[in-house]
């Protein structure tokens, strides 16, 4: 059975959080990710342990909002989930949704807003993870397309 847990950064977790970090990167479903160092690692930060396994994490940080938006005055206090990964083998069995409402109910008290933003390769998915299974409100999305030159 996989627990959620918060998260000590000890020596131990932070090399399991930078592998996967490592894997993630080399899956090749996100735009740009690198790999994490132990500075990119953040508190609160909740893992996903099978045994002694750690097999997803969320982590993020909280700041305030600097300019007034369609959704928050200036000042307001929100969190950013910085990173929310599950290894492959694990997906699909519901540990990303928890992984979420645990930061969820983490900061629930202290901040207005959660925000993200994320740079997957398969938006139809991780829009249905947000908007559907997490119930978190479509904002905005940046499009390009690569021109001649």
């Amino acid at each position: 059975m996989i627990k959620i847990v918060k998260a000590e950064l000890n020596d131990n977790i932070v090399s399991q959080l930078i592998e996967l970090s490592k894997i993630w990167a080399d899956e090749g479903v996100s735009f740009g990710l690198v790999p994490n160092t132990k500075d990119n690692l953040k508190e609160p930060c909740f893992i996903a342990l099978d045994d002694k396994k750690v097999v997803g994490y969320v982590f993020g940080h909280f700041y305030e909002t600097e300019k007034k938006t369609s959704y928050a005055e200036i000042g307001e206090k929100c969190f950013d989930i910085d990173e929310i990964y599950v290894l492959k083998e694990y997906r699909n069995k519901g540990i990303g949704r928890r992984l979420f409402q645990r930061i969820e109910e983490e900061v629930n008290n202290s901040a207005k807003f959660i925000t993200l933003v994320t740079s997957t390769k398969d938006y139809k998915k991780i829009m249905k993870f947000y908007d559907q299974d997490n119930k978190m409100t479509f904002h905005d999305a940046f499009f390009f397309k690569k021109c001649g030159k």
